[in-house]
């Protein structure tokens, strides 16, 4: 399901589906832990008698405010308008929701607003305490070292005036949340096990009146730190946060303006919004926060891949938020293994995550990665280090890093000096994949440049005299003359002739240039051969199974945002921006509302397909719009990457 608006601080994110319920809240000291883990906490309005949960057809808009990381979302019920505001707090571990209510009828209005809170702690429903905290007039849910304290305050002072605590999916109970539908609540003190919340604010309006309201939930790892936030709120305070953090984002989101279409500008700042949301306080960027996908494997996409993360990181170089970006590669220094290399993925707070690559294949024991995240990972360095030229800091990562690394490179290659087979970047195939081979000559190509700047010559020589060899062998071995194409793979000593939106990656980290005769008649195979018809864009292979709707000999496979943005980026290097510009509307036409770009399409009806946000769909956008406006200045895009 497609989540809206996620807003986070690196140590709290949250996000919603479409009926503006809150579906995912994750807290913790690396923004790991999902307390919600899909399971929606309701808003309710009742109007003189008339009741309902808020919902998306009452909804009239939902976005970010102002290319802000505040959501906005307007609604009505009965004559009364909403307008919700709802951010995280740049800097203390607090969730808001403000709602400006209008009456707009002849008549006098008594509103009650019931909120919802719908906790998995620890992402799970068991031994949870949800309990009335008279002190502070508020709702206390916790469990360990998990506490959330959940109140309100409108302009007046007023706060909350009904609560109730209850069991919810035990022996049919489906939560208190039910208790609200008549307006109003039992006032149950407490509950443990399986349990839920609601509590009520209440106001009345007259004809043409207004109010505003402050919902919110602190965080914290014990009772005192929840209460002691609780003190501090005040509605003047709540409004100074939001003010804080409006202003923060929109100058954070302005700090490179793009020449580029107001349209675009305006998907560039949220996919950088949404890539912000999703680095955490330790640097790590995980794919996505969407947990729906859970229901169909147990498992997700809340996790650092190497490669993703790498990619976010150049789309925030390349958009000169380099502070971000290094807090990814301190993150980096710290994950990579003694030997060298990264494994598949990483947990948010840097441990090494779970893995679907075996450690043996045919009998024999080998490696469980992917090289290209190792690679990229490299390469993205390098891109960083030309962008701020800091030595210091690029100092702290030579031997522990680059060396390193580079050092794996050049032992994990055959006789030929092409890399040992490893996955593909699809997670899927075991071989020496084409991606790879290019990823590789380009994170030797960075080490060498990093090597050079240190004064290391023999380094810097003995990677690039590898690259070369590489780049030779690649020639030799992958290019299929009597197709024209590039192979994605040698798997067992013989080409897979599959064709294969990867082989894009020839030019886009620098190996060839696009203008290559080789990589044009590539280029031409993806396009004849990778295109979608019923809804375009572009598939990752032939005969992709991942997700696929149905078999169909019409549909190589789901059009992906991200292969749709590289062939994109091949027209913008050819010179041939209005194909480019027409790949680009295609992945604006099938964003979300709010902004969100999915990880595919589905091929039948156009709507987003397994997780959105991704992380990824997001760089990829960024870097092509950076792209694009280095088109429209009049420069050439080469093969640098």
């Amino acid at each position: 399901m497609v989540r809206y608006l996620p807003l986070g601080n690196g140590r709290v994110l949250v996000s919603f589906d479409r009926d503006y319920r809150l579906v995912d809240f994750y807290f913790s000291g690396s923004q790991a832990e999902n307390h919600a883990m899909g399971h929606p906490f309701r808003q309710g309005i009742w109007v003189n008698g008339k009741f309902s949960w808020l919902n998306a057809s009452m909804i009239t808009r939902s976005d970010y405010m102002d290319h802000t990381m505040v959501g906005l979302n307007l609604y009505e019920f009965e004559g009364i308008s909403f307008r919700s505001e709802d951010f995280v707090d740049i800097y203390d571990d607090v969730y808001v929701r403000r709602m400006r209510i209008r009456n707009n009828s002849q008549e006098k209005k008594e509103i009650r607003i019931f909120l919802h809170q719908n906790f998995y702690i620890y992402g799970n429903n068991i031994g949870d305490t949800a309990m009335f905290y008279p002190e502070g007039n508020s709702v206390v849910h916790y469990k360990g070292r998990r506490y959330f304290l959940s109140s309100t305050v409108d302009s007046l002072g007023c706060q909350m005036d009904q609560y109730a605590m209850g069991v919810k999916d035990f022996l049919e109970m489906e939560g208190t949340w039910k208790d609200a539908e008549d307006g109003v609540l039992s006032m149950n003190p407490v509950a443990i096990g399986s349990v839920d919340s609601v509590i009520r604010h209440t106001l009345i309006l007259d004809p043409g009146q207004e109010a505003d309201l402050f919902y919110y939930i602190a965080c914290g790892r014990d009772l005192d730190t929840v209460s002691a936030l609780h003190r501090s709120m005040s509605y003047e305070l709540l409004a100074r946060m939001e003010l804080r953090t409006e202003n923060y984002w929109r100058l954070w989101s302005t700090k490179t303006v793009p020449q580029i279409s107001d349209d675009l500008f305006s998907l560039y700042r949220r996919s950088l919004f949404i890539i912000r949301s999703h680095l955490n306080d330790l640097g790590g960027i995980l794919a996505s926060s969407d947990s729906d996908i859970l229901k169909s494997n147990r498992d997700g996409y809340y996790y650092v891949w190497p490669r993703d993360a790498a990619i976010a990181a150049f789309a925030l170089i390349r958009a000169n938020h380099q502070g971000p970006a290094r807090k990814f590669f301190d993150f980096s220094r710290n994950t990579i293994s003694k030997d060298g290399y990264y494994y598949h993925k990483y947990l948010p707070d840097g441990k090494v995550a779970s893995s679907w690559l075996p450690r043996i294949m045919a009998g024999k024991s080998i490696l469980p990665i992917q090289q290209d995240e190792t690679n990229i990972v490299l390469w993205a360095l390098w891109k960083h280090f030309t962008k701020i030229k800091d030595i210091e800091y690029i100092a702290d990562f030579y031997e522990p890093l680059v060396l390193k690394a580079a050092k794996f490179i050049l032992d994990f290659r055959d006789s030929d000096g092409l890399p040992l087979s490893s996955f593909d970047l699809w997670e899927e195939r075991y071989g020496v994949h084409a991606f790879t081979v290019v990823t590789a000559y380009a994170a030797l190509r960075s080490a060498s440049r990093i090597a050079d700047t240190f004064g290391d010559a023999i380094f810097s020589r003995d990677y690039n005299q590898a690259a070369d060899q590489m780049r030779e062998q690649f020639e030799k071995k992958f290019f299929l003359e009597d197709a024209g194409y590039y192979a994605r793979a040698i798997v067992d000593g013989q080409p897979d002739r599959t064709v294969d939106s990867a082989i894009t990656s020839t030019f886009l980290f620098g190996m060839k240039d696009a203008r290559d005769s080789r990589v044009e008649s590539s280029m031409k195979a993806v396009m004849a051969r990778l295109w979608v018809g019923t809804t375009g864009g572009i598939a990752r292979y032939e005969n992709d199974y991942y997700q696929r709707i149905r078999d169909d000999p019409a549909i190589p496979g789901n059009p992906w945002i991200i292969t749709t943005l590289w062939a994109a980026q091949y027209y913008l290097r050819i010179g041939d921006t209005q194909k480019a510009l027409e790949l680009i509307n295609w992945v604006v036409a099938h964003r979300e509302n709010s902004g969100i770009l999915s990880e595919q399409i589905n091929p039948y009806d156009g709507t987003p397909l397994s997780v959105s946000p991704l992380v990824w769909s997001h760089a990829q956008f960024v870097i092509t719009m950076t792209e694009l406006e280095r088109v429209n200045q009049g420069q050439r895009i080469n093969g640098t990457g």
